[in-house]
């Protein structure tokens, strides 16, 4: 399909921009990952304590994610038709930017 220079530029853009994104998030893990070791007794010592580096805070906070999953509560003896009444499901586009591999 065609695409006139508006659409063009801005597939490229956003093409462009998520290359850069998951390069970032690859460097923000990598240096995450380095720094733990050295802060963690840090706040283990003093858990309210920001670090402090010039004018930046470095705090750390404990977080929970809880997920449940059809297939558990199955094995559990609740009723599919339970199961199906409590999963929502959301419909949604994604869109995607990839470069075909060229041969």
């Amino acid at each position: 399909m065609p695409t006139d220079n508006q659409i063009n530029n801005m597939i490229t853009e956003l093409y462009d921009t998520r290359q850069k994104k998951a390069e970032l998030d690859k460097l923000e893990k990598a240096i995450l990952e380095a720094l733990k070791p050295l802060v963690d007794p840090k706040f283990d010592a003093l858990p309210d304590q920001p670090i402090v580096s010039g004018d930046i805070q470095f705090s750390r906070g404990a977080a929970e994610s809880r997920t449940i999953k059809g297939d558990l509560l199955l094995e559990r003896g609740v009723s599919p038709d339970v199961v199906f009444y409590a999963t929502v499901t959301t419909k949604y586009f994604r869109y995607l930017t990839s470069k075909p591999k060229k041969k």
